[in-house]
């Protein structure tokens, strides 16, 4: 039987990074995964994801962003890859609205070049929105889009290089944990290591034996408009706009903000990303319905219509992936309740940002480092039922 230091089950977005962390630390490492990454069955996919410092999330996670930030620049020199394009960041929505407002705490709290524009002058910067009277703008000037299969790749390519060695087709069925060690029990080979990390995405509740709930698999719907040859939509020039309205009039419907964005169409490809970052559904990654439903694409054509007009019209393809909740919506990092080797790491639908810090802070925490940043408002703790 194999014996490693380490053991990192999925490599996806936090499992890669941290492959590469600590292979590059000189630890015998072993990434596994159950498809061939970068793959499409997870929730890494999808050409594009934005970057910002000015996080409407909260400020604790600002000092990740910026560091987040250094660590992909670097990674760049390292690998010869471009990975990150500055683009510039809308947050939209009603003044009072907490993306508006964590936006503007962020940005102001840590100085983050940054514009408060008016409706009007988002209509006329960029015609192709169209945010009501009432609301307003945050513009983070230095965002960017980072591109999620080439990080990932990158990432293990990285890995290889530092001596990890990379698993892939192969399912993890359980784990044994005894004094000392864990034992890993894949499909065709069993595996040792002093520490193992859960980091299988939707599939992580269900290897770390979590409660129901805890770590919740939802079904998310992107959007791919086929738009024209119009260089104002481009990267570099259309910002990443993200939204937070008011909640349809619906006596059935929960009162909370709904939330959708817009991605700029890449050089790669004619194409411009729209999505709904919230009220998603549900789902069993095993048995997840990949075909997208007739209403999922009626309701992102009304939000198009309404919010992005110069949008309207053109072509939708749609594809489905996976985002994996907490029900605090923040991440889940560290130690599995119970166990003395065991950890776990889900991202809550915003994390690919953050790769590369996340990387950094879940080899710490395996290594037994205290981490550079404050990630208390991450601890799996937060879940235990109060004494």
């Amino acid at each position: 039987m194999a014996t490693y230091d380490f053991i990192i089950v999925g490599m996806g977005t936090a499992g890669s990074a941290t492959c590469m962390t600590l292979a590059r630390r000189g630890f015998k490492v072993l990434g596994i995964d159950r498809y061939r990454p970068p793959h499409e069955m997870g929730s890494h996919h999808g050409a594009s994801r934005s970057v910002r410092r000015a996080y409407l999330e909260g400020t604790s996670y600002v000092p990740m962003a910026l560091r987040s930030w250094e660590l992909w620049r670097r990674l760049e020199k390292d690998s010869g890859q471009k990975l990150l394009v500055k683009t510039g960041n809308l947050t939209i929505g009603p003044p009072e609205s907490p993306a508006v407002l964590g936006f503007m705490a962020s940005a102001q709290s840590y100085a983050i070049a940054h514009e408060s524009l008016t409706a009007a002058e988002v209509r006329k910067r960029w015609p192709q929105l169209d945010p009501p009277d009432t609301f307003v703008a945050g513009l983070e000037k230095e965002a960017g889009i980072v591109f999620p299969e080439l990080s990932i790749a990158t990432f293990l390519t990285e890995a290889e290089k530092a001596g990890a060695d990379l698993v892939v087709d192969q399912q993890v069925e359980r784990w044994t944990e005894s004094h000392g060690s864990v034992t890993v029990h894949a499909a065709r080979d069993t595996y040792e290591a002093g520490r193992l990390l859960i980091s299988a995405g939707a599939w992580t509740n269900g290897l770390l034996g979590l409660p129901d709930r805890q770590l919740m698999p939802k079904r998310v719907v992107v959007h791919w408009l086929e738009v024209p040859n119009n260089s104002r939509l481009r990267l570099g020039c259309f910002p990443v706009n993200f939204w937070q309205v008011p909640p349809e009039k619906s006596p059935a419907a929960p009162q909370t903000f709904r939330e959708f964005y817009a991605l700029p169409v890449l050089e790669s490809s004619p194409r411009m990303k729209v999505a709904f970052h919230n009220g998603l559904v549900d789902c069993d990654p095993t048995t997840l319905t990949r075909e997208v439903l007739s209403h999922e694409l009626e309701t992102i054509k009304g939000v198009i219509a309404e919010f992005l007009p110069g949008l309207k019209g053109y072509s939708i393809t749609s594809d489905v992936c996976l985002y994996t909740l907490t029900p605090d919506g923040h991440f889940y990092l560290g130690k599995r309740s119970g166990s003395d080797h065991v950890f776990g790491v889900a991202l809550a639908g915003h994390g690919f940002k953050f790769a590369p810090v996340i990387g950094e802070i879940l080899a710490d925490l395996l290594a037994d480092i205290s981490p550079a940043v404050d990630i208390e408002l991450f601890s799996p703790n937060r879940f235990e039922p109060k004494k």
